[in-house]
C-alpha cells in the first residue's frame, strides 16, 4: 500500500487527504499542533506529532514507515519544507529546478515574461544606497516589494520618494537575498488564471477577479469568478502564457498566473507555482494533479474548465489577540451556499503589516455577482472577531465602483 504524507493543516489538504483516501491510499499528516489546531490530522489515517522544519527526523520516520510520498497544499512554508523532504527521500518533487527558481524570483519570473511577450509593468532602478539621479526617474505611484516574499510580504504602494525610500527599506529587511522590485503601479482589477498539468500537458482551468481596498491596493478583499475579462485573456495573454510554461519546462503541477488590468492595459504580476491560496469549486482537478505527480499515478481523469459563479469575501483583521470568534459557524453550517476557510483561531496574535497574515480566512458564496451584495451584507452583519480587550478586530467592507472601502 502507498503511504503519502502530508505536511501542515494548510489549505486543499482535507481534500487531497479525501480524494487520496479514494485511491486507496494510506493518509500521514504531521506538524507540531494539536488535532483542534491542525483538524485534517483528524481526517488522515495516521497523524505525527513532528514539525514539518524537523527534516533529520522526518526522513528517519518516513523511511521507518515506509513512506512512498510527501505532499502539502498551498503554504509557501511548507511547500519549501516539501521539496527540501523529496530531494532526501528520492521521491518525486512537482516542479522542476529552472521553474521553481524562477518563479520564487521576482526578477527573473519578469525577465521571462517579456522574453514570452508577456505584458509587465515597467521597472525602475534603484538601490538601498537611494542615489539621486535613479530617485529623479521615478514617476509615482511604484509598487516596492522583496523579490523572493510572499502574502504581500514587504509590499508598499508608494506615491512620493518618502512613502518610496521607506517602503524600499521595509521590503529591504523582509527580502532573506537583500533584492527589491521597484516598478510601476498600475490600478485596477487583478485577474487569477489557475492551471493544472497533467500528463505533462497545461490545461487552464478557472479564472477570476480580485477587488482591491481603494486606500490599500496590496489589501484584496473580494472576489469573483469566472472574470469578465475574458477578452483580454484569450486575445492577449492565453498563447503567451503557454510559451511561459514551455520556457519553464512545467510539466507537472499547478500554476497560477496574477494578472492586472484597468479593463484596456493588462499587466503579469506574478505566478504561484502552487495549490491556490483559496478553495473553488473546481478543485478537484487541481488535487488530482498534485496527487498523480507524488503518486507517480495517471488518474485519467479529463480536466473541465470550471463551471458556475461564485463570490468572496477575504476576513481582514485589525491587530490584537482574539479571544472570540463569533458568527463564522453559522456559515460552516451551510455547506450548500457557502464554502469556509479558516486560516486563524483563538488565539491567536494578529501583528499589523504582516500581509495575508491578517486574514482570518475566506467565505465563499456560490452566488452570481447580481447577489453579491447581499452576500457581503450578510458576513458583515453576522460576524465578529473579538480581542482580549473586548474591541472587534473584523475590518468591514462595503464594495463601491470597483473597490473594497
Amino acid at each position: 500500500m502507498k503511504k503519502l504524507l502530508f505536511l501542515g493543516n494548510n489549505c486543499h489538504v482535507d481534500e487531497l487527504i479525501k480524494y487520496a483516501k479514494a485511491r486507496g491510499v494510506y493518509t500521514i499528516v504531521t506538524d507540531n499542533l494539536t488535532v483542534e489546531q491542525s483538524p485534517v490530522k483528524a481526517m488522515a489515517d495516521e497523524a505525527w506529532d513532528i514539525s514539518v522544519f524537523d527534516y533529520d527526523v522526518l526522513v528517519e520516520k518516513c523511511k521507518e514507515e515506509n513512506v512512498t510520498a510527501v505532499l502539502c497544499g498551498s503554504s509557501e512554508v511548507c511547500i519549501k519544507a516539501n521539496k527540501e523532504l523529496c530531494e532526501r527521500l528520492n521521491l518525486p518533487f512537482y516542479a522542476n529546478e529552472k521553474a521553481w527558481n524562477i518563479t520564487n524570483d521576482k526578477i527573473l519570473f519578469k525577465q521571462a515574461c517579456i522574453e514570452c511577450g508577456l505584458p509587465v509593468p515597467k521597472d525602475y532602478d534603484l538601490d538601498i544606497n537611494f542615489n539621486a539621479e535613479d530617485l529623479a526617474n521615478i514617476e509615482y505611484p511604484v509598487v516596492v516589494k522583496p523579490t523572493d516574499c510572499c502574502s504581500s510580504l514587504g509590499l508598499h504602494i508608494c506615491n512620493n520618494e518618502q512613502e518610496l525610500i521607506e517602503g524600499y527599506k521595509d521590503a529591504y529587511e523582509k527580502s532573506k537575498v537583500k533584492k527589491v522590485v521597484v516598478e510601476e503601479f498600475v490600478a485596477g482589477e487583478q485577474i487569477g488564471i489557475i492551471y493544472a498539468f497533467l500528463n505533462g500537458q497545461s490545461h487552464f482551468i478557472a479564472s477570476g477577479d480580485d477587488c482591491a481596498c481603494k486606500h490599500d491596493a496590496s489589501r484584496r478583499v473580494f472576489g469573483c469568478s469566472p472574470t469578465k475579462h475574458k477578452d483580454i485573456f484569450e486575445k492577449r495573454l492565453e498563447k503567451q502564457i503557454e510559451k511561459l510554461f514551455n520556457l519553464l519546462e512545467i510539466k507537472a503541477g499547478t500554476a497560477g498566473i496574477q494578472v492586472i488590468t484597468d479593463g484596456e492595459k493588462a499587466a503579469v504580476l506574478e505566478m504561484n507555482y502552487r495549490l491556490p491560496g483559496g478553495k473553488f469549486p473546481g478543485e478537484e482537478i487541481l488535487c488530482t494533479a498534485m496527487l498523480d505527480n507524488a503518486l507517480g499515478e495517471d488518474s485519467g481523469i479529463s480536466p473541465e474548465r470550471q463551471k458556475g459563479q461564485f463570490a468572496s469575501y477575504a476576513l481582514w483583521l485589525k491587530p490584537g489577540k482574539i479571544a472570540e470568534i463569533k458568527g463564522l459557524d453559522e456559515f460552516k453550517a451551510q455547506p450548500q451556499k457557502y464554502s469556509v476557510q479558516q486560516f486563524r483561531q483563538v488565539g491567536d496574535v494578529i501583528e499589523d503589516e504582516t500581509g495575508m497574515r491578517q486574514v482570518l480566512g475566506y467565505i465563499m458564496a456560490f452566488t452570481d455577482p447580481k447577489h453579491a451584495d447581499e452576500f457581503i451584507k450578510s458576513v458583515n452583519d453576522n460576524i465578529q472577531v473579538i480581542s482580549e480587550t473586548g474591541e472587534d478586530l473584523l475590518c468591514r467592507y462595503r464594495f463601491e465602483k470597483g473597490y473594497a472601502v
